[in-house]
């Protein structure tokens, strides 16, 4: 356990502190990484955690206003469905009522027996009905059928009757009237074939909408009620007065749709409001719907979660400490291997210095057999005057042959050391007329023995209209040897190397180096100019000639593309301006 909790701390730790030895390194840049570190992870904290805590300082607010606007969304949404289903019941009731009339006609209603069927069957298909009545237009009930004693009643000076008269359908609002007990009157008004009317009454029963409003009643602390345009309260109340009574909470303003507002009631605090006016679509109704809620009550789920929310930020707190704290470790250590690995380029380097050194005495060295080489083909070229001109050896074949050979040979070694000396001599920029082909021919005549010993061939195809190239011969030179190297390493005996140049429109020109080698896999490929990546095995590549070899061509304004397929060959494509603008001299001036 001890030993994982150990494990567990060092990813914490950078690495500077676990390599203590590499500061001995002279190439290591000696800075305070651990000030940088401690820096780095005081930064990162505070700039993370400053909005996180302004975040946590409002979020209460934020919330507030959020639950406001649920709540406000949920009683909306639960007086509008208890709206549709008062409605619905309303308009049903109505319905049946105008069906009963164009089916059955005056001289069936008018007829007690007939009545008393029509109300069973409607109580059996519709329900929520009391009572059937048919009165005339001058407000004596002419037939009845229900539980109560109102035959011969005269309607003509109760408000529901005159405002019925008025309209063709009709909807009062909850009142006592002869019977004594709440009930809802809806009604339509009839024409008769001799042009009189009659009115055909039904009576609601109040138990049936109050049924339809608990149904929508959703805890202790939420009030659903009806109460009509003057603010009297229709159906029962838990809070807000008794039936019949005024209403204790202010009317709301008419609105055609739901609405639901926050008032502050003094007795229980703040309360949520939805309500709505009550309209079917055959007639206008008295009604309002109130659905009211207490806030405090509903707030209980939200009370936990920003408990839970608080919670959160603790722990985010902590999480934001210790990500930052390995975010700056990472960092730092990304560093740190930064100026590791300057150190092992600047030890290449100096290799590489070293190389040149090398490069350089072997230029001196070649300089040097230039002289003895004269000498020597001058020396076999007199001998061979001389043998030429006396006729005991002019017949001498071998002999002859020998000697021009010594003078072959001699060729041989003073073109191999010209073109030593134009290797080495072409390290300064300069830009100048290239001839791409003898170009080509002095990097391949460095492969020759190899090509004829490994039984490789080599293929070159030059278009004749490819001259007035413009360009630095020493950088282009170095970038056709290390392709022509990475070829040859790549190949097995036997294969085939290509290298095609052809000119290509907007003055530019195209070099193909292709050969049928071992090829590279296709992951590979995205990563073979990186420096260092090298895929021989160990100590049989540094992983940078192709990385300067992207970086000669970049600075030639040119692009190099690579396509490989792994067993079959690789191609490299160099694509180079064919003549430097006046931008791109002082660049490579300037860079130089």
């Amino acid at each position: 356990m001890i030993a994982k909790f150990r494990r567990a701390l060092r990813a914490f730790q950078p690495k500077f502190y676990r390599s203590v030895s590499a500061h001995y390194n002279p190439y290591v840049t000696f800075t305070n990484y651990r000030r940088i570190w401690l820096i780095g992870i005081f930064l990162l904290i505070a700039t993370a955690l400053l909005p996180l805590l302004v975040v946590t300082a409002f979020h209460y607010q934020l919330i507030q206003n959020s639950i406001d606007s649920e709540l406000i969304l949920r009683t909306e949404r639960v007086a509008s469905n208890a709206r549709r289903a008062v409605t619905f019941f309303l308009e049903e009731g109505l319905d049946a009522l105008r069906f009963t009339v164009n089916e059955f006609g005056y001289g069936r209603l008018t007829d007690p027996d007939h009545l008393q069927e029509i109300l069973r069957n409607l109580k059996l298909g519709f329900g929520g009905l009391t009572d059937l009545s048919v009165i005339s237009q001058q407000g004596l009930q002419i037939a009845y059928a229900g539980p109560f004693k109102l035959e011969g009643r005269d309607y003509s000076d109760q408000q529901w009757f005159i405002q019925c008269r008025k309209q063709n359908l009709y909807i009062s609002d909850i009142f006592r009237g002869y019977r004594d007990v709440p009930h809802v009157i809806i009604a339509v008004k009839a024409f008769r074939n001799d042009g009189s009317y009659f009115i055909f009454r039904a009576t609601l029963e109040t138990e049936r909408l109050i049924q339809i409003l608990d149904s929508y009643k959703s805890g202790a602390y939420a009030d659903i009620f009806i109460v009509n345009r003057q603010g009297f309260i229709q159906t029962p109340s838990a809070h807000y007065g008794d039936i019949f009574e005024k209403m204790s909470l202010p009317l709301p303003s008419y609105s055609s749709r739901t609405e639901a507002v926050i008032y502050n009631d003094i007795g229980s605090g703040p309360i949520i409001t939805g309500y709505a006016y009550i309209s079917t679509q055959l007639a206008h109704t008295p009604f309002i719907l109130m659905v009211v809620k207490q806030k405090q009550g509903m707030l209980g789920p939200w009370q936990e979660l920003r408990s839970k929310i608080t919670w959160f930020v603790g722990c985010g707190i902590l999480i934001v400490i210790l990500v930052m704290t390995l975010t700056c470790t990472y960092m730092v250590n990304r560093l740190y291997q930064a100026d590791t690995a300057k150190a092992e380029t600047m030890a290449l380097m100096e290799q590489n210095n070293q190389l040149v050194s090398m490069g350089q005495l072997a230029a001196g060295v070649a300089h040097e057999i230039n002289n003895p080489l004269a000498l020597i083909n001058e020396t076999a070229g007199y001998i061979k005057d001389l043998f030429v001109i006396k006729h005991q050896y002019k017949d001498d074949k071998e002999l002859l042959e020998n000697i021009d050979a010594i003078i072959d040979a001699v060729d041989r070694c003073g073109t191999i050391t010209k073109q030593l000396l134009g290797f080495t001599r072409k390290f300064d920029p300069k830009i100048q007329q290239v001839d791409l082909a003898r170009l080509i021919s002095e990097v391949l005549a460095f492969h020759k023995k190899e090509a004829e010993y490994r039984n490789i061939e080599v293929y070159v195809d030059v278009e004749g209209d490819i001259s007035g190239l413009e360009t630095d011969q020493g950088k282009l030179q170095q970038i056709l040897v290390n392709l022509v190297n990475n070829a040859f390493q790549a190949m097995d005996d036997g294969c085939i190397l290509e290298v095609r140049a052809a000119a290509e429109e907007a003055d530019r020109v195209r070099l193909t180096i292709s050969d049928n080698g071992c090829g590279m896999p296709e992951d590979t490929l995205p990563k073979i100019f990186e420096p260092f990546f090298t895929t021989k095995e160990k100590d049989q590549g540094t992983g940078l000639g192709l990385a300067i070899t992207y970086g000669l061509v970049t600075k030639l304004h040119g692009k190099i593309a690579v396509e490989s397929r792994e067993n079959e060959g690789t191609t490299f494509v160099v694509t180079l301006p064919k003549q430097f603008k006046e931008e791109m001299r002082e660049n490579e001036s300037s860079s130089g």
